[in-house]
């Protein structure tokens, strides 16, 4: 397993020794077979550990499960992974030795787009960045690009 910010992160009797595939496929296999919105502790282990190792060693279909799976959670109002990938887009945008990938921009636009009134969180950490200069420049430069003037002005208040 992993070890997150010096500590290792806690893990079931299942997964000490297992490797991301298997750990993977059994985790998704749980899923099928709960009922949508009930989020397995090895559901939410899997999306802590995207959350981090996405950061450092960016791999398409493993974001693309990770997107994937926190949109279908978030439609049955269960947000622990929506927060876990929009802590991700926070890092990966405030990452000043990267410029962010086009398409991580664009579904970082988008899910702020898409939150609905009250709680914001992607909104919330998207402006804290464009306010406090944290931005690599040319990331954002790819994020103003995205930015429709109503997004620009929630940015900006």
């Amino acid at each position: 397993m992993w070890v997150k910010n010096h500590e290792q992160t806690s893990i079931s009797e299942h997964n000490t020794q297992e490797s991301y595939t298997a750990f993977h496929a059994r985790t998704l296999k749980k899923r099928e077979h709960s009922t949508p919105g009930d989020i397995s502790s090895d559901m939410k282990l899997l999306y802590e550990f995207w959350s981090h190792f996405l950061c450092r060693n960016f791999n398409l279909t493993m974001y693309n499960d990770f997107r994937k799976y926190a949109l279908e959670d978030a439609r049955e109002k269960s947000m622990i992974g929506m927060k876990n990938l929009i802590s991700y887009y926070d890092q990966v945008l405030l990452n000043k030795e990267k410029v962010i990938h086009d398409t991580l921009a664009q579904h970082y636009v988008e899910t702020v787009k898409n939150e609905e009134d009250g709680e914001r969180p992607a909104l919330e950490k998207l402006r804290a960045a464009w306010r406090n200069g944290a931005l690599e420049l040319k990331s954002r430069k790819k994020i103003d690009n995205l930015v429709d003037p109503q997004l620009r002005e929630e940015l900006d208040r």
